[in-house]
């Protein structure tokens, strides 16, 4: 009985997450609207910006860096 139980939970368990995950990453995709991505696109270039401005101003190269 407990050797069914672990062969189930060894093979069932990642089978399960794996359609789990595949469920999660089509319905992200399917919900984005044309203005999310471009807000996502938006806030990922500043926070690169952000990032730059750190890494020169910790490396000597630039004024600190401001934050909002």
């Amino acid at each position: 009985m407990d050797g069914s139980i672990w062969a189930l939970v060894t093979i069932g368990g990642p089978i399960l997450l794996g359609i789990v995950l595949i469920y999660v990453m089509m319905s992200n995709r399917r919900h984005r609207t044309p203005e999310e991505l471009a807000r996502t696109e938006a806030a990922t270039r500043e926070l690169h910006r952000q990032l730059d401005a750190e890494d020169k101003y910790l490396d000597g190269e630039g004024p600190p860096p401001r934050n909002k």
